[in-house]
C-alpha cells in the first residue's frame, strides 16, 4: 500500500501543474448572468427526444438476441420502437432494418446518403454497431423535429457531436440541420447530464469560484480549452462537432449541477437567447434540479418499465413457444434465473438488490 501512496503522489505531482495552468486560464474568464424570461415576446416550444434501448430499461430478452430501440419526444410523440436482430452481419441488419422502416430511409434521402455508408469499418463500430443505431434513429427525430414549422428550441440528449456516425453522414446531418432551423427560425442545443471535459473543468473552476454566486449563468469553453483538456481518445472530435461547448448552471443554487450544453455553432449570437429558455425549462425541474424538464419528460416516454417490460417479455416467449416450446421453456428459466440471482446478490453498496 505504502508503494501504491508513492507512486499516486508522484502521478499527481505530474497532473497538477496541468490542473493549475487550466484553472489559472478559466480564473481570465467570466461567467455571464442567465437573463430572467420576460412575457414581451411568446417563447418558443421547447421540444426535447431521447432514444432508450431494452439493456437500459433492464428489458431482458435473453437468450434470443434481439434487441429494442425506442425513440420520443417530450410531447409524447413515438418517433421509432423497433426490435433489432443482432445476430445477423451489419449489412445484413441494415437491409433488414432499412427495408422495414420508410422513416429512416426518408432521412437518410434527406441527407443524400445510401445505407452501405453506415456499414462499420472497423471493430470499435462492430461492437457499437446498436448504439449506433440508437443515435441514428435519435438523430432522425430530432432532423423530422427541424424540417417543420413553428419556431422551436430542439434539445438533444447529449452534446451536439458523435463518436459513432462516419464523417460523411455527420457531415450532411450538420448541413441539414444548418438549413432547416435557418429556414424555420429554430434553435438547437445539446445537453448531456456529464462530460469528461466538463468533470475536469469542474475541478479546476471549483479552484477558480467561477460559479461561487450560485446563480444561473454560464461560461463558453474555448475551443482550444477544450481539446487540451479532452481525454485523448476525443481529441479528434471537431470534425465530428456542430455545437460550441459552454458549462451551465440552469437554476439558482450552489448545490445545481454544472451542466455541458452545445450551441449550434452557427446560433452562437444567440446563446444568451437560448440559455434563457433553457433555464425557464429547469426552474423547478424535478426530480433533477436545474434539467431541463423537457428532457425528463421525453425520458419518462422512451423509457420502457414496469407493465411495458412485462408485456415485451411474455409477447417473445409467446412467439417462442409458437416456433419451439422447448426454446420458450429454456427462455423462461433463464428469465427466473436471472431475476433470482440480480434479487440475492449484493449490489455494489453490499446490500441485497430491490
Amino acid at each position: 500500500m505504502e508503494r501504491l501512496r508513492r507512486s499516486l503522489q508522484l502521478a499527481l505531482n505530474h497532473e497538477w501543474p496541468q490542473l493549475d495552468k487550466t484553472q489559472q486560464r478559466l480564473a481570465k474568464l467570466s461567467t455571464t448572468t442567465i437573463q430572467q424570461p420576460t412575457d414581451a415576446h411568446p417563447a418558443p416550444l421547447i421540444v426535447a427526444t431521447v432514444a432508450t434501448d431494452g439493456g437500459e430499461c433492464r428489458l431482458s430478452l435473453e437468450p434470443i438476441r434481439v434487441q429494442i430501440i425506442r425513440v420520443a419526444d417530450s410531447q409524447g410523440t413515438i418517433y421509432f420502437e423497433d426490435f433489432i436482430p443482432l445476430s445477423l452481419e451489419p449489412s445484413e441488419i441494415f437491409r433488414f432494418f432499412f427495408k422495414a422502416e420508410p422513416r429512416l430511409q426518408k432521412f437518410l434521402d434527406w441527407l443524400g446518403v445510401d445505407w452501405d455508408v453506415l456499414l462499420p469499418s472497423s471493430d470499435f463500430q462492430r461492437s457499437h454497431l446498436l448504439e449506433m443505431m440508437r443515435e441514428l434513429m435519435e438523430w432522425a427525430a430530432l432532423l423530422k423535429l427541424a424540417s417543420l414549422s413553428p419556431p422551436k428550441l430542439l434539445v438533444r440528449d447529449g452534446l451536439l457531436r458523435s463518436v459513432l456516425l462516419p464523417d460523411a453522414v455527420f457531415q450532411r446531418l450538420r448541413d441539414r440541420f444548418t438549413a432547416f432551423t435557418q429556414k424555420h427560425g429554430h434553435l438547437l442545443v445539446g445537453v448531456a447530464k456529464r462530460s469528461r471535459v466538463i468533470s475536469y473543468l469542474s475541478v479546476a473552476i471549483g479552484l477558480a469560484e467561477s460559479f461561487a454566486s450560485g446563480k444561473p449563468a454560464y461560461l463558453p469553453v474555448p475551443p482550444e480549452l477544450e481539446r487540451e483538456v479532452a481525454p485523448t481518445q476525443y481529441r479528434w472530435i471537431g470534425s465530428r462537432a456542430m455545437g460550441q461547448l459552454h458549462i451551465a448552471r440552469l437554476d439558482r443554487g450552489e448545490t445545481v449541477p454544472l451542466l455541458p450544453v452545445d450551441v449550434a455553432a452557427w446560433q452562437i449570437e444567440r446563446v444568451p437567447e437560448v440559455m434563457t429558455l433553457l433555464h425557464k425549462s429547469a426552474r423547478a425541474s424535478f426530480p433533477i434540479r436545474g434539467y431541463p424538464q423537457p428532457l425528463i419528460e421525453a425520458h419518462a416516454h422512451a423509457h420502457l418499465e414496469g407493465l411495458e417490460i412485462e408485456i415485451l417479455e411474455e409477447t417473445l416467449f409467446t412467439q417462442l413457444a409458437d416456433r419451439h416450446p422447448a426454446v420458450a421453456t429454456q427462455a423462461r428459466r433463464l428469465r427466473l434465473l436471472g431475476r433470482q440471482l440480480a434479487e440475492e446478490l449484493p449490489d455494489a453498496s453490499g446490500a441485497p438488490s430491490s
